[in-house]
């Protein structure tokens, strides 16, 4: 069994993998020849998971033992360790780093005065605005899926039309990307629901349903088996037919063409949130279209947002709903509060930043905060 040996050094862990059968020998040997370079402490452990170098298994003490050594200011080990048992140290990670000197050239060391509560505060409150966005994203996308079956229906027969591609165009964007009516055929082949199996026949080529299987089944059962990312592309394929004219007509009254990349984007936030991802600090690739007049209004009454900061995504998702009936001041009512209560949130969700970029005064803000 090899053996591993693990030096901190200050701020830098060392790790090399043993594999004599002496491990004692050679640990001391390997710290005789580079102990001026290597000033410890040092002990010698058998690895408790693969043999990768410089990965080793952790014990919640030993994790926050890491963090001390690094700087970091741990106001209760008790409760910091209780923490660690409950959220995954490399899941945190992705904030310490907005704490570290300089991580991108393995310098994790913490700036003075860092402060663990300070990060899981943080933590804490994105988790708050991330359910406030869950909730209201499941509003918006039953209301997509009613009125996209409504319109559709609207245009073309409510069976045996939307599984042959009837009424959809692949945009040039999307080219490469998998026909929207495969899209809809993979989703409807995987459901065993039972108002599924009542109106799908067995149709199949191989192990997969042909197209008129769903013949039977109407447009407004089958999106209640579409994932919203199929929606989504169905919405965005159907602006040649019609359909998607009908849907953003009064009394929704929304931009014809804004609108396809606005529920994509609902998509992407939705999708983040469901897999509990990191919304603090992320710049959004594709960023929703949004009015600039619109745009320029939320500005003035709530807070500046960037261009592909997730505030704009709320932003989009806050006109929709006031048009929609949904909700009249989300931002003011539900958001802004939990913004005002955390500057720090409120700078990474409207503001994004990389390691390093977020200015040094607002981490220092958060820290006293916590204190």
């Amino acid at each position: 069994m090899p053996w591993m040996l693990v030096v901190f050094s200050g701020c830098v862990v060392y790790s090399v993998i043993l594999t004599d059968p002496r491990p004692g020998l050679w640990c001391s040997n390997i710290i005789a020849t580079h102990m001026h370079k290597w000033p410890g402490p040092f002990y010698a452990r058998k690895p408790e998971v693969s043999s990768v170098v410089g990965k080793v298994r952790l014990t919640y003490g030993e994790q926050l033992d890491l963090l001390k050594r690094r700087g970091m200011l741990i106001e209760d080990e008790v409760e910091a360790a209780a923490i660690l048992s409950r959220v995954n140290y490399y899941r945190l990670s992705g904030y310490f780093r907005y704490w570290q000197v300089d991580p991108d050239y393995q310098d994790d060391s913490f700036v003075g005065g860092t402060s663990f509560n300070a990060v899981y505060r943080l933590y804490e409150m994105e988790r708050l605005l991330s359910h406030e966005c869950s909730m209201l994203l499941a509003s918006c996308e039953i209301f997509l899926r009613n009125r996209f079956a409504y319109h559709y229906a609207e245009h073309f027969a409510p069976v045996a039309s939307y599984a042959h591609g009837e009424g959809f165009s692949q945009p040039l964007s999307f080219s490469k990307e998998e026909p929207v009516q495969e899209r809809i055929l993979s989703d409807l082949d995987r459901s065993n629901d039972q108002f599924v199996l009542h109106y799908r026949d067995e149709i199949k080529s191989g192990t997969s349903y042909l197209p008129r299987a769903y013949d039977r089944m109407p447009i407004w059962v089958a999106v209640e088996v579409l994932s919203f990312g199929t929606l989504s592309r169905m919405i965005q394929a159907s602006g040649a037919s019609g359909v998607l004219d009908s849907i953003v007509a009064p009394p929704l009254s929304m931009s014809r063409s804004n609108f396809p990349s606005q529920v994509r984007s609902f998509v992407y936030l939705r999708n983040r949130c469901s897999h509990f991802n990191r919304l603090w600090n992320i710049s959004v690739s594709d960023a929703p279209a949004l009015n600039r007049n619109i745009a320029n209004r939320i500005k003035k009454n709530y807070r500046v947002f960037d261009e592909r900061s997730i505030y704009k995504i709320l932003a989009v998702m806050h006109h929709f709903v006031q048009k929609a009936g949904i909700c009249d001041d989300w931002l003011g009512v539900r958001i802004e509060p939990l913004l005002q209560a955390n500057p720090l949130l409120a700078y990474g969700i409207a503001t994004p930043r990389k390691y390093g970029e977020m200015p040094r005064e607002i981490l220092i803000d958060a820290n006293s905060r916590s204190a």
